[in-house]
């Protein structure tokens, strides 16, 4: 089971390196760009493995990646799209889309309808994920920005 989850993440890094290099990244911000693909598909495996439920594995690997794009932007001083973008991209529901549009085709109403729900269901995990961990990480710079000018005053009253 290991080998496997590793290898799904090696892949996951490596599609999400493809994708990077296709939107022209830098290269340096490429490589952790698509870390953080690794990162959300390995915490997506994981929580899988552990709870059984796609949606509650995707909403908390799109916040993990949502808050590892926002650490990184900070760290070089960049945009967070540059990381938000790639890290998501193993977590889209592709494979979703194309079954409930095949299921369509075939005349399998049911079936496309339950598909055609999924994919909006791990949509909205992404979007909710990606939400929260912009949120959270806003909420934790503006705190720690108050903090530090605190200590700061604190300091110059000595």
């Amino acid at each position: 089971m290991p080998k496997t989850i590793f290898l799904s993440v090696l892949f996951a890094f490596l599609g999400t390196l493809s994708f990077a290099i296709l939107l022209n990244i830098e290269r340096r911000k490429a490589l952790f760009a698509s870390l953080g693909g690794g990162i959300s598909w390995l915490i997506y495996e994981c929580v899988l493995l552990a709870l059984h439920s796609p949606a509650v594995a995707i909403f908390l690997a799109s916040l993990g990646a949502g808050l590892y794009s926002e650490i990184m932007a900070r760290r070089m001083k960049t945009a967070a799209t540059i990381f938000y973008i790639p890290g998501f991209i193993p977590l889209v529901p592709g494979s979703n889309i194309y079954y409930s549009v095949l299921a369509a085709v075939r005349g399998e109403q049911s079936e496309a309808i339950t598909q055609f729900l999924n994919t909006i269901i791990f949509s909205a995990a992404i979007t909710l994920g990606l939400i929260i961990a912009s949120a959270l990480m806003s909420i934790y710079w503006n705190v720690r920005r108050i903090s530090i000018k605190k200590l700061i005053q604190e300091i110059r009253k000595r």
